[in-house]
């Protein structure tokens, strides 16, 4: 090709700023603090970071779940 077909296309803007993970240390700290949690909320909070950090599901995913999509009998999401 004689000229460039590409040429006046901008690319994407890249987000310069990467994620920060929790390591597994970090992860069992959270977790074995979350399961002696003696408010009322910690079974919500427990299952909530467990889903975060060990499904990959995203915050906007777990936010919007709904009954309908849990299956207790066939343990899926």
């Amino acid at each position: 090709m004689k000229s460039g077909f590409t040429a006046g296309i901008q690319s994407p803007k890249v987000d310069k700023k990467l994620p920060i993970y929790m390591t597994l240390q970090e992860l069992h700290k959270l977790f074995t603090y979350s399961e002696h949690d003696p408010r009322p909320q910690r079974i919500r909070n427990e299952l909530m970071f467990k889903l975060l950090s060990t499904a990959g599901m995203r915050r906007q995913e777990l936010v919007d779940l709904t009954w309908e999509q849990v299956n207790l009998e066939n343990q899926t999401i």
